[in-house]
């Protein structure tokens, strides 16, 4: 162990003679290719994972950033950039519905633009959490590698910047869950940045220098978040950790972790509609059809409800709708944002847990939250999509039978311990999962996380074949040449 902790030592030193002036995460046994993984790894707290917005956006460096900040960056981003940062600029113009027509100038040296109509298929996959799998979770290690490397994005040292192209919802969700997703995967925090505001907007208030053609470049490197040495999983809460709180830690749970010493808020981010369990949350009209006979070993959106309707027990409503303007999708003010986390009664320093609908669309109150408001949160990917459907229902003569049919289920979501304001669905709404009898009392629903350990550790290939193994090199030199 004391030859170990030399060892250690020595590179240190090493790496400071050799890459003075460079940040933390750009370290030398990338390029000597020496696995030091065991030794180097480090867990990273969701307290450290938050960032606290300056009141002035104008001001942030990161997390959320205006048009003037971009374009300052864009200009000359050898002399503007963050003195933390030592790579490219990376933006991505979100496309989730349609086409501005205009392009951020780029000059394919050191600052590069992407438009992406399909940012979220990039990014989420249909996952097992090792009891109800679920869509739109954030992808497998193999994917992220996957995206780094169609846009020669090199995770060590570059900077990126996800930007609503045109002002609406889902440009606004597509973006801060791709945010999300690379801090989730290692990606640090001072090097991620959300746009305030939308290219097309900007553009027309001489915010933005656009061009109204877009020619394709790519720095023609990659990298893996195994690289950086950082475990961020824990800002990921599963349905294990949710019950095992909400019972005073009183369950026969395993891989839970325990309750925090100082506490937790639970954080409802859907509509008030859905918190008062009036509406179905998970959705609507024809696509109701068939459900009775559908089997399916996972949710997906936009197909059925859920088993039930209401709440998590004890959860606080956060409308997201209140949390930004709704025709320039643009944040509401630092301190309205304050404002409308205190009418919630949230207490100072109680660590958060917040779940939605679904990720996709609740990352936007989890941004707010923990990247502007500075609160440590735990986000429950997963949702009412997962924990709704979860319920015990008795079906109507013909009708299929429900995910839970064991009333002593562990993971039974529809009792007055975990839930309130329960209101069953339609039978002919629900879909037949029927969840066999070993998922239905099994005790982990961490597998999710193990998985995503195990690739960033090199342990385990994370769905895939590439990405593997033990570290490798961030673009051919640790110091960042």
């Amino acid at each position: 162990m004391l030859y170990q902790k030399y060892l250690i030592l020595f590179f240190f030193l090493f790496s400071i003679i050799t890459c003075k002036g460079q940040p933390e995460y750009a370290f030398l046994p990338q390029n000597l290719k020496l696995d030091l993984t065991p030794f180097l790894f480090r867990n990273y707290t969701p307290q450290e994972l938050s960032t606290l917005s300056n009141s002035d956006y104008n001001q942030n460096q990161s997390g959320l950033i205006t048009g003037t900040k971009l374009s300052r960056f864009l200009s000359n981003w050898s002399a503007n950039k963050p003195n933390y940062t030592s790579g490219n600029l990376v933006v991505f113009q979100v496309q989730s519905s349609g086409s501005s027509g205009r392009f951020v100038f780029f000059d394919a040296k050191q600052t590069y633009a992407y438009p992406v109509a399909n940012l979220n298929d990039l990014l989420t996959e249909t996952r097992d959490d090792g009891v109800l799998s679920v869509d739109g979770i954030v992808g497998k290690g193999k994917k992220i590698s996957d995206f780094f490397a169609i846009y020669g994005i090199d995770p060590t040292f570059d900077y990126i910047v996800f930007a609503p192209d045109t002002s609406n919802l889902s440009n606004l969700s597509s973006a801060t869950f791709a945010y999300y997703s690379l801090l989730y995967w290692g990606f640090p925090k001072e090097r991620l940045a959300v746009l305030n505001g939308s290219i097309a907007d900007l553009t027309a208030s001489n915010t933005l220098f656009t061009t109204p053609s877009y020619n394709y470049a790519n720095s023609n490197r990659a990298g893996t978040t195994k690289t950086l040495f950082r475990d961020h999983t824990a800002i990921q809460l599963t349905i294990g950790d949710l019950i095992h709180s909400l019972k005073n830690g009183n369950s026969n749970l395993e891989e839970v972790d325990p309750i925090p010493t100082e506490g937790y808020f639970l954080i409802d981010g859907r509509t008030n509609a859905a918190y008062t369990g009036t509406t179905n949350s998970t959705s609507s009209g024809s696509k109701y059809a068939n459900c009775t006979t559908k089997t399916n070993s996972s949710f997906v959106s936009n197909t059925c409800v859920t088993t039930f309707e209401g709440r998590i027990k004890s959860a606080n409503n956060l409308i997201p709708t209140d949390l930004y303007d709704g025709t320039s999708f643009q944040f509401k003010s630092f301190s309205q944002l304050v404002t409308y986390l205190s009418n919630t009664g949230y207490t100072e320093q109680k660590l958060i847990y917040l779940y939605g609908e679904e990720g996709i669309r609740t990352s936007v109150v989890w941004f707010v939250l923990h990247q502007i408001l500075g609160k440590p949160t735990r986000f429950y990917e997963a949702g009412w999509k997962q924990f709704g459907a979860l319920g015990l229902r008795s079906p109507s003569s013909g009708s299929s039978p429900s995910a839970i049919t064991q009333p002593a289920s562990y993971w039974r979501t529809d009792v007055s311990t975990l839930a309130e304001v329960i209101t069953a669905n339609a039978d002919a709404n629900v879909p037949n999962y029927q969840l066999d009898l070993s998922r239905q009392f099994v005790k982990s629903s961490n597998k999710i996380r193990s998985e995503d350990k195990s690739f960033l550790r090199g342990s385990s290939t994370g769905g895939g074949t590439s990405g593997g193994g033990g570290p490798t090199g961030g673009g051919g030199n640790a110091c960042g040449g």
